[in-house]
């Protein structure tokens, strides 16, 4: 069966979505990851695109959830530690975190990992 993207459509519209999220268009990002989701359900793409939306709304419990339900990967993993921590889940979270920093060393998401875990021992420091 002829794939309905090729891989640079896939990427554009992926990235169209990302930028969706990042302004604040949550109808349209859901909208494209939901259809990304469901033209690649074994891809990471369109559960990192409605974890980022949950975690940008301040739904971090929906983004576990999807994200729980994502293929596993780096990027997945560093995104539902940082959804785990704004859940209240901060040991697990952490653990998540850390584990992408063991396996990805000096990769953007490893410093994504750090900074979030930096950030979360800044506030337990906190009186």
């Amino acid at each position: 069966m002829a794939e309905l993207l090729e891989q640079d459509d896939l990427k554009l519209l992926t990235d169209i979505g990302f930028i969706a999220a990042s302004r604040g268009l949550k109808d349209h990002a859901v909208a494209i990851f939901d259809a990304i989701k469901a033209m690649r359900p074994e891809g990471e793409a369109g559960y990192l695109g409605l974890g980022m939306v949950d975690i940008l709304g301040g739904d971090p419990a929906a983004a576990v959830k999807t994200l729980m339900a994502a293929p596993r990967s780096d990027a997945v993993d560093t995104f539902l530690g940082i959804a785990l921590v704004q859940n209240a889940d901060v040991q697990q979270g952490q653990k998540l975190l850390q584990s992408v920093i063991d396996n990805s060393a000096d990769t953007p998401l490893a410093r994504i990992a750090s900074e979030t875990l930096a950030s979360v021992a800044a506030h337990a420091a906190l009186p």
